[in-house]
This record gives structure tokens, C-alpha cells and sequence, in this order.
């Protein structure tokens, strides 16, 4: 045998100071004290976007969820600032282009060159702590069922702590974004073990010493403290794991409070931990604690002569007087049940390499919050125990005395946050991970923009003219070509997205341009039962728009020559003229025929329209043509739209979309899609500038339902009456009102979805507006010189025209 005594060291370690003893339940931890600890991640509401009375409104919710709890409960909300650096990485994107992948890299480039990205977590830890078990068998026998007499007194309070928590979620989920902590079970393909992770001590080991990755759980989880594998050194300048610690206390608090009230912390360009930590007491206790200070106070209203010899002077402590008579409304207050009272404690903890850099980062947290009219002391000898009173589930360590009321810790604990997006495609259909649209860096957080809630992305875009409209279109066309085998159908006025249509490679197409342009067969498709049923239902179309009443003996003729076409060689709409035996037919189609004025659109023998990931449809000139020459058009091309939408990642575009909600047809089929294509995986997009067309529709209402993501470009006159209550009607506030009113035209970009609200930044580059900003009637025809010219290097020359250097090199393929 091996003397293992020498090896064994006995003394305290970091471990002892943790009250952490095991896992007994998904996402439930027990502390070595018998408390029982659950955890939630969670999201509040952009307060930038808030209106005064909505944060109110939050505020006052949170206080009638937190005034339920009492002794035994304490609630930890912590907010970690941590850095973002990452931009999605390019493996995880498909950009089948140098373009589209050249405009990617730029933003990449732009974003990793600019520092200080930050975003805001939030996490919620609620711990109970029972009290003794101290009921008497008889009673225990008299007053309870045979299943609560055989159950064990641990099993009791787990049951009954595990009701308590989802009450409380419920509550909570009726102000927040909320998501429970759990335990997750992975299975390892290789070797078929099944791996445990659990959420809550994840977060526990990053309170510890800063690393956020999963820790792998034994099969029995319990002697947790093996969770710290890091020194700790205590001290004026306390050491976890080689870096240095420090911890800014909050310590004074102002006359009053108002929701939001310490807002500016979450704007900070710095990694740091805000913890607050209140512990509950119930009414007894509460009205106890508060008498105490009461007498305190009552025994200076007088001098200590007066109340010996019992004699009245003029010396009244007037501040003694106020500070009674606000513990007496107080104690009124905790009789009431409609806030409870407890200690609170809030500290700011932060890591550094370099102690010089974490103490400068330190003062200036401290000056942050005494600007906001707090009292704040960096920690020195109490450094040690503020760290460990901010862990979750600590209750002993640095327990602050003066009480505060739930109503004022609804204001003071961090729920309002800046929406930085999902770090992921939201979209159920899209694989796994997939990166969002689009990332920015816009101000000291970053934006991820998605226009997926769930899996819904129909968008509106409100903005008047010259507000950046188009430009933005075209950057969501670029940015969604990220994803494999993603498709584009767009409607375009005015040739916005011509040069980046040519330049990723697409096909732009005129239609109705006149001679040499596109030409259709809309019945070369005739092989299927679907396929001749449209082609009938398009025909009877064509001759209503000639004023021909449709009777059942013109439906039977018109599939009659529909079924003979199937199987013919020409399918031409001649031929089909040719083929129908009712003159009356004959008369009516003639007008879209070689004999008629639309032979050059839908009377060809061949199809010229050819559909591939990234189509443009300039429809200028057909919108001018009547509404005769245009449905036609336009119900076949949606048709050819519809046949290629089978699971792929698909967008359609509808720029000016005011004249295709002006038109009954197109109205109808809008309505349409945005009910049906989510199915089909299907985002469709619709840019207006004439918000009056959009009230005026007749599916305003349709609008508003289906499109859970609205992107509004900044307005002057947002706040006019007329435009004013558009935007209310859409769901906006004032405060958003005045967001869209005071905002950045052609730079800056409102979105607001049940997600979350921000005004951000795009931050183009030149290479982004060559190809997305290039709309101007010059750069057009610059640029088909160009293509006429060079053919496909275009974007190249292009590209220098503008005064970007190394243009080779930046469109080099891979």
C-alpha cells in the first residue's frame, strides 16, 4: 500500500467558501445550507423605445410578481456586459459570387476594425431557502392526504419550490422574454454515450471566474464544488485564476427612483457583472425591522436634555421628523402586502490581466453611477466578501442594511436593454446555426438584424423618397445571398437593384420594354392536371379583361383545347387561338396574339424567361401599360415565382410596392402570399414610400398581422397629423414616433418586431454603395457602357470608376 497521507491536503480552499452541493432536479442546484436554486435568461424591453409610461407599466407589473415572495426567497438579477467580436464566420456562409461575397468581407473587415462591441446578457437566479421542519406528526397525519404522509419532507419542499418558480415565470413572462436554465442532454454520435449539461452551473462557473462553456456533469451530480479549478487570492487586490478582481459597490442611494434609473451602465463599453441581490422578508419581519428604525429616528426628534428632564425646547430635529414620517408610511406600506421589504445589495464586478487598466475601468464605473446620484466605493478590504456576496446563491456575504421595497427594486435591477438580434437565423426551415441577415456594429453594441420571427420574415419598409429605401433593399438582397441555395424574385422601379442584379450574377429583366425584350409562352406548361387547370383559369382571365361574359360553354371549350395542347408541339397562344373552336374566344384573345398589340409579351413559341437564384423584374413599363396588358403579365410571372418555391431559403422583393397595392390583382395575390408562403419558406419583403396607399389598400390590416418585422427610414414629417396616426395604427408610440422623426435619413434605420425595437446603423463601405447605392440615372448608364465594354469584368472597372483601389484583388473569385 501507498501512504496517500502526504499527498492529501487538508486545509480550506476556494470550494468551501461555495454553498453548492448537487444537482437534484433539471435545472435545479441544492446549496449546502438546504436552499434550493433555479435560474432564468431573460430580455426586457429596448428602453430607448419606451415611453415613460410603459416603463412605468413594466415596473409596476415586476413589483406585483417580486411582492408575492417573502422570508426565505431571495432573487439575484444579474446583467453581464460582455465583448463581441465575432461576425459570422465564413464557413457558415454561401455567397455563390465575388460581388455579394466582396460587400460581406468589407462589413467583416469594417467590424473587426472598430473595438468596443459590446452586448447585455441578463440572467435571473431565484433561491428558497425552507424553513425547519418543525410540524408534529399528529398534525402532519390529521390534516394530510395518504400520498403527503408517505412523502419525505425533502420531496415536499422540491415539489413545493418547483410550483413557486414556474408561478413565478408565468408572471414574469407577461413583461419579459423569458427562458428557463435546464439541464441538456446530448448524444455522442461516436460512441453513443449520453452527455449531461446543465445551464444554471454554467452561469455559475462564469460568475466565477469570467469562462462561459459548458461544463460536463457526472453521472451522479452532486459535490459540486470540483466546478472551481481556479486559485483565488484574497486581499486589498483580490486574484480568481490569474486575473486581477475588482468589485464597485453601490452603497448610497438618491431620494427617489424611476424605472430604468441606472440605464446608462448598459451603454458602457466594458466587460463587467452587475449583480443585485435582494433578499426578501416577509410583513412580520419587514414591520419589525422598520419599528426598529423608526425609534431610532423618533428618540432625535428631541434633544437628549428634553427627553430626560421631560421639558419641550425649540430645537426639533426637523430631518429626524421626515425621516419618522416616511418609516411610518413604510410600515404602512408592509401592512398593505402591496410591496414587500427586504436587503438589497448591488456590485459591479470586474476581471483584468492588468490591474492598472481593471482600476481605471473600475473609477469609471463609479463615477457613472454617482452621476446618476448613487453613492459608489470601489471595495478594498471588503473586496473579498462583495465577490463573494455577488455568486448566486450566496446569502450571508455582504448583506447591505437598509431595507428598500420591491417597488423601488423594480426600478433599480437591470431589465431594459439595448436588442442586439439573434446571433442566429431565428427561421425553423433554415439549417441549423445559420448566421443572421446581416450584422453591424452600431454604437457600442452590435446589431444583428433578421427579418425571421420564427418562422414568419414578411417585412414592411416605410420610408419617403430619398430616405435610403432602395439602398437598403438592395443590401438585404446581397446579405441574404449568405445562405445555401437561397433564391431573390424582385420587383424593381426605376432600376435600383440593376447593378447589383448584373454584378452577383442574376438576371435582370425589362418587361415590357418593347422590341428585343422578354417574351413569354405562358402555355408551354401544360403537362400536368395543376398545370392545365391554371392555364384554363389565365385564359378565362385574358378574355374577361376583353369584356366577355364567361359562361360554362366557353370553360368547357377552353379546357378542351387545353387538354389537346398538352400533347401538341406548338403551345404558343396562336396556337392555342387557332385550336378553340368558339369564335367568340377567337375574337377575345386576338388582342394578345401576333394580331394584337401584346404579341411581343405573351405570344412567343418559346418561353424566354429563364429563373435562377437571383431575378429582377423591372416593371415600370408594364405598370404604364394598362391594366389589360398587365395582369396577364403578372399572373404568370407569379405564377413561375410560386412553381419555384419548394423549401429553399426564398425572398421576394417588392420595391415601390405602392403601385402594386394601388392594383386589385396584385393587391390580391400580396394578400395571398403573405398568408401561404411562410409554408413554402418564403420571406416576402415590401418597400412603400406613400404610407396613404398603404392605409388605403383595403389590407392595411393584413399588413400589419402578417408582417411582424417593420423597418421604418427616417421621416420628418412622422410626427404631422396624418402620418402620426399611421404609425400608431401599425403599433408605434410616441417615443418610436420621435425615434423615426429625429433619425439619420439615408443612414440610419428604425426596425422594430416582437423581438425587439433599434435604431441602428448600416455602415456602408464603398465597395457596399457601388453595388446597393448606385441608383442615380448617370451610374445606370455608366454601367452598361461598362458592360458593354468589358462583358462580365464590369464590376471590376466599375469598381475603380468609383476610387476603390485593388479591385482585382477584391473580386478575385475563390
Amino acid at each position: 500500500m501507498i501512504a496517500l497521507k502526504q499527498f492529501r491536503n487538508r486545509n480550506p480552499s476556494f470550494s468551501d467558501l461555495l454553498p453548492y452541493a448537487g444537482l437534484v432536479e433539471d435545472g435545479i442546484i441544492l446549496l449546502k445550507d438546504g436552499s434550493l436554486m433555479a435560474g432564468w435568461y431573460f430580455a426586457g424591453p429596448d428602453s430607448e423605445s419606451s415611453t415613460n409610461s410603459e416603463r412605468n407599466e413594466v415596473s409596476r407589473q415586476l413589483n406585483a410578481v417580486l411582492s408575492r415572495l417573502g422570508s426565505g426567497w431571495m432573487i439575484q438579477v444579474e446583467a453581464v456586459r460582455v465583448p463581441t467580436t465575432a461576425y459570422p464566420a465564413r464557413e457558415t456562409c454561401h455567397f455563390p459570387d465575388c460581388v455579394t461575397r466582396a460587400i460581406d468581407e468589407e462589413r467583416r473587415a469594417h467590424f473587426e476594425a472598430e473595438r468596443g462591441h459590446y452586448e447585455s446578457q441578463h440572467a435571473l437566479i431565484l433561491t428558497y431557502r425552507p424553513p425547519e421542519p418543525r410540524q408534529s406528526a399528529l398534525v402532519r397525519y390529521v390534516y394530510s392526504d395518504e400520498g403527503s404522509r408517505s412523502e419525505t419532507y425533502a420531496d415536499g419542499v422540491l415539489k413545493s419550490f418547483q410550483t413557486s418558480i414556474r408561478e413565478v415565470e408565468q408572471y414574469l413572462a407577461n413583461v419579459l422574454v423569458i427562458r428557463r436554465m435546464v439541464t441538456r442532454t446530448v448524444l455522442d454520435p461516436e460512441t453513443g454515450i449520453e452527455a449531461r449539461y446543465d445551464e444554471l452551473f454554467q452561469f455559475i462557473r462564469f460568475c466565477l471566474v469570467g469562462e462561459n462553456h459548458p461544463v460536463r456533469l457526472p453521472a451522479i451530480p452532486m459535490y459540486l464544488d470540483w466546478l472551481v479549478t481556479a486559485e483565488f487570492h484574497h486581499g486589498l487586490s483580490p486574484m480568481v485564476d490569474g486575473n486581477y478582481l475588482a468589485v464597485v459597490a453601490i452603497d448610497g442611494f438618491p431620494a427617489e427612483s424611476w424605472p430604468g434609473i441606472l440605464n446608462s451602465l448598459d451603454l458602457m463599453p466594458l466587460t463587467y457583472r452587475w449583480s443585485s441581490r435582494f433578499i426578501f422578508l416577509d410583513e412580520q419581519e419587514a414591520r419589525q425591522r422598520l419599528e426598529r428604525t423608526r425609534k431610532k429616528w423618533q428618540q432625535k426628534v428631541r434633544p437628549f436634555f428634553d427627553q430626560l428632564f421631560q421639558t419641550q425646547s425649540r430645537s426639533v430635529d426637523q430631518d429626524a421628523m421626515t425621516m419618522v414620517a416616511e418609516t411610518e408610511d413604510a410600515i404602512a406600506e408592509a401592512s398593505s402586502q402591496l410591496v414587500a421589504y427586504g436587503y438589497y445589495t448591488a456590485v459591479i464586478v470586474m476581471f483584468d490581466t492588468n490591474e492598472a487598466r481593471l482600476q481605471d475601468h473600475a473609477e469609471a464605473v463609479r463615477r457613472l453611477i454617482q452621476a446618476e446620484g448613487f453613492v459608489a466605493r470601489i471595495e478594498t478590504l471588503n473586496a473579498t466578501e462583495a465577490y463573494l456576496g455577488s455568486l448566486p446563491g450566496v446569502t450571508y456575504a455582504n448583506i447591505r442594511e437598509p431595507l428598500i421595497n420591491t417597488r423601488n427594486l423594480a426600478d433599480l435591477i437591470p431589465v431594459n436593454s439595448v436588442w442586439a438580434g439573434s446571433a442566429v437565423a431565428p427561421c425553423p426551415f433554415y439549417p441549423p446555426n445559420a448566421p443572421p441577415l446581416m450584422q453591424v456594429a452600431s454604437g457600442s453594441s452590435p446589431f444583428r438584424l433578421n427579418l425571421h420571427v420564427d418562422d414568419v420574415g414578411h417585412t414592411l419598409i416605410f420610408g419617403p423618397t430619398g430616405s435610403g429605401k432602395s439602398t437598403l433593399l438592395a443590401l438585404i438582397a446581397a446579405q441574404f445571398r449568405r445562405y445555401e441555395h437561397a433564391q431573390i424574385f424582385a420587383f424593381d422601379k426605376g432600376k435600383s437593384l440593376y447593378p447589383l442584379t448584373l454584378a452577383a450574377g442574376g438576371d435582370h429583366y425589362d418587361v415590357g420594354a418593347g422590341e428585343g425584350a422578354l417574351a413569354f409562352c405562358p402555355l408551354s406548361e401544360l403537362s400536368t392536371d395543376g398545370d392545365r387547370a391554371w392555364a384554363s383559369e389565365w385564359i378565362e382571365t385574358l378574355i374577361a379583361m376583353q369584356g366577355v361574359t364567361i359562361a360554362p360553354d366557353h370553360r368547357n371549350a377552353i379546357s378542351r383545347q387545353a387538354g389537346l395542347m398538352a400533347t401538341a408541339p406548338g403551345k404558343s397562344l396562336s396556337d392555342f387561338v387557332s385550336g378553340v373552336q368558339m369564335r367568340e374566344i377567337k375574337t377575345a384573345l386576338r388582342h394578345y396574339t401576333l394580331d394584337g398589340p401584346m404579341a411581343q409579351l405573351l405570344d412567343a413559341e418559346e418561353d424566354g424567361l429563364t429563373l435562377g437564384t437571383f431575378q429582377t423584374f423591372e416593371i415600370e413599363e408594364l405598370m404604364n401599360m394598362g391594366e389589360r396588358n398587365l395582369v396577364p403579365v403578372l399572373l404568370y410571372l407569379f405564377r413561375r415565382i410560386e412553381k419555384r418555391l419548394t423549401g429553399a431559403p426564398s425572398l421576394i422583393i417588392l420595391d415601390e410596392a405602392w403601385l402594386m397595392l394601388g392594383h386589385p390583382t396584385f393587391r390580391d395575390k400580396i394578400r395571398d402570399w403573405l398568408k401561404v408562403l411562410r409554408k413554402a419558406n418564403c420571406a416576402v419583403v415590401l418597400a412603400t414610400q406613400s404610407i396613404s396607399d398603404a392605409e388605403q389598400s383595403g389590407i392595411i390590416d393584413v399588413l400589419k398581422e402578417s408582417c411582424p418585422t417593420k423597418i421604418c427610414l427616417p421621416n420628418g414629417a412622422a410626427r404631422e397629423a396624418g402620418t402620426r396616426e399611421f404609425y400608431e395604427r401599425i403599433g408605434f408610440n410616441e417615443r418610436q414616433i420621435e425615434i423615426v422623426a429625429t433619425a439619420t435619413p439615408k443612414r440610419e434605420y428604425y426596425v422594430a418586431s416582437p423581438e425587439g425595437r433599434r435604431l441602428f446603423d448600416m455602415a456602408l463601405g464603398p465597395i457596399a454603395l457601388a453595388f446597393v447605392g448606385a441608383s442615380g440615372k448617370d451610374d445606370l448608364k455608366r454601367i452598361e457602357e461598362l458592360g458593354t465594354a468589358h462583358g462580365a469584368d464590369w464590376p471590376v472597372h466599375w469598381l475603380r470608376t468609383r476610387g476603390v483601389d485593388n479591385a482585382e484583388r477584391i473580386l478575385a473569385a475563390d
